[in-house]
């Protein structure tokens, strides 16, 4: 039976590259941490300052936006240990490719990445619907004699996945699926080079981006509150400036 892709999920918004972007908006992550330490550091100074309470006044929005900063810097900790760290380090296949790799590397990045991946079952199939694999019997001979060996034991499991192996300039990834031997070969006199090495990024980065999603959404979630809390303390403040400010 033919492999095919599952189709993009209409909430694809809500995967993690989307919570990369967040993670990078300028200046957010460092004025949460300083609002966060704030209580500490007027619990240390307690004894210098003397305490001053103006009439008309609240500390409940101050304890609301210290709940906010609480709760991004709750939601940073859970992008961190929970997004895939091939997300974090690519935002998309242009970031890759600023980083001028060679050719090979993304077969690495691909094998590496496969055991922290739920779904990796999936994209080594997806290799082959794409048609980026070959039948073992279609090698060169020479290339063929070489990788032979590498392929160990493939008695046990209807789907294999064996490490990497460089001849030259290139770069071969082994893999055992319902008893055939395929292998994904990424050559650099091949002419379709640059259309392989995306197509493999992007099977990789689509996977990733929708991984542990128990997880991603409880981030959206802690997220979701820091905003509305952030929203709440402004217009708290908002009603107390007005408050003082009737006769």
């Amino acid at each position: 039976m033919t492999y095919v892709p599952p189709a993009v999920s209409r909430w694809y918004r809500w995967d993690w590259q989307y919570a990369a972007d967040v993670s990078k908006i300028p200046f957010v992550q460092e004025a949460a941490l300083l609002i966060s330490i704030t209580p500490i550091l007027v619990f240390l100074a307690g004894t210098s300052f003397a305490k001053v309470n103006a009439p008309g006044t609240s500390s409940f929005p101050l304890w609301m936006l210290w709940s906010a900063a609480m709760a991004f810097i709750f939601a940073r900790l859970l992008y961190y240990f929970a997004c895939p760290k091939f997300i974090r380090e690519y935002r998309d296949f242009g970031q890759y490719v600023a980083r001028q790799h060679s050719h090979r590397w993304i077969v690495w990045e691909f094998y590496h990445n496969l055991e922290s991946l739920a779904g990796w079952r999936q994209i080594v199939q997806e290799t082959t619907s794409k048609c980026l694999t070959v039948d073992f019997d279609q090698l060169p001979t020479e290339v063929a004699e070489h990788l032979a060996p590498e392929f160990g034991d493939t008695s046990a499991g209807d789907l294999k996945v064996f490490s990497p192996k460089n001849i030259d300039r290139d770069i071969y990834l082994l893999i055992y699926a319902n008893g055939k031997k395929l292998v994904l070969p990424i050559r650099e006199a091949d002419s379709d080079l640059p259309k392989k090495e995306k197509e493999l990024f992007w099977i990789l980065y689509t996977q990733a981006a929708k991984e542990r999603p128990l997880l991603r959404g409880l981030y959206w979630i802690v997220l979701g509150v820091a905003v509305a809390l952030l929203f709440l303390t402004a217009l708290t403040k908002m009603y107390l400036v007005i408050h003082n400010l009737r006769p």
